[in-house]
């Protein structure tokens, strides 16, 4: 079965789903720490834009009755590797148990001028 699903934060409809089901697991596209209200990137500190797309991660987990528990991959892309340790540090913090595989790719530019972007593979 393949879920429809709709962009987690408001604002003009992009040509993707936040999840597609397939082969038993859901795969997550690519999310950026926009505010789900606004519509508008979180720009009051590194940390704050972190936070917020792990939560946007949380939210598209939520839509489909998963938990961070539930991620098998993660794919971390940064505009600076210099923030690998404070996302490293956010990001375990959403965890409670073993941690996913992840990659963490450094990258020029990201959407909507984001300094981190996070796509994900969840079991179903």
């Amino acid at each position: 079965m393949i879920e429809k699903g709709k962009p987690v934060a408001a604002g003009a409809a992009l040509p993707f789903r936040d999840a597609v089901f397939a082969n038993n697991a859901w795969y997550i596209s690519g999310l950026v720490g926009v505010h789900p209200v606004t519509g508008e990137l979180v720009t009051d500190s590194f940390e704050a834009e972190v936070k917020q797309v792990m939560d946007n991660l949380g939210a598209v987990l939520a839509k489909y009755q998963l938990h961070y528990q539930r991620l098998t991959s993660v794919t971390i892309y940064l505009t600076s590797m210099d923030d690998y340790a404070v996302v490293n540090d956010i990001y375990a913090g959403y965890f409670t148990d073993a941690f996913p595989a992840r990659v963490c790719i450094g990258v020029k530019e990201l959407p909507r001028k984001a300094h981190i972007e996070i796509a994900a593979i969840a079991a179903n």
